[in-house]
């Protein structure tokens, strides 16, 4: 319900979505089970379209969006006004790169170290626990073979990691 009325929203002509470049596709969100982002070129009309359609799947639903777990992310050569405009009429705050999305940290540019610094905690963490038990060597390599080469599969199917990142996982 919710998606079919932000994809409605191209056809509003007051609506202005997001051009990865001007020929391209207009791309209007991304979404997975409860988890949503929406890509808006930041313009005043817009911002009420995109809200207005927010209240109005609160009130069908009867689900109501967090404010406090939802956040923007402008470009760093985004103007202050623009922040501003976003966070008076939406209410969120705004975020910083990396932000993670199902898992996957989001940035633009070349992949920087601190972006899979969680998959470096995931992995750090799984072993601290380990080590409080005593386990078999056999039953060290189960564990590493089955449950660590798992953790990241996703992430690194999708983003190429620094070769620095490669070898602290090794």
């Amino acid at each position: 319900m919710l998606s079919r009325s932000l994809n409605q929203l191209h056809q509003n002509p007051q609506y202005h979505g997001f051009y990865m470049e001007e020929r391209g596709p207009q791309i209007n969100h991304l979404s997975f089970a409860d988890d949503i982002i929406i890509f808006t070129s930041g313009r005043r009309q817009s911002l009420k379209l995109i809200m207005h359609t927010l209240a109005t799947y609160e009130r069908t639903s009867g689900q109501l969006i967090n404010k406090t777990k939802s956040h923007f992310f402008l470009h760093s050569n985004a103007f202050r006004t623009t922040c501003d405009r976003i966070r008076k009429y939406t209410g969120f705050q705004q975020k910083e790169a990396p932000i993670s999305y199902l898992g996957c940290p989001l940035f633009f540019g070349r992949s920087k170290n601190i972006f899979f610094s969680d998959i470096i905690n995931k992995v750090v963490n799984k072993i601290t626990g380990w080590q409080s038990k005593m386990l078999s060597y056999g039953g060290k390599a189960t564990l590493v073979k089955y449950v660590l080469q798992s953790l990241p599969i996703h992430i690194l199917s999708a983003i190429t990691p620094p070769s620095t990142i490669i070898m602290q996982i090794q």
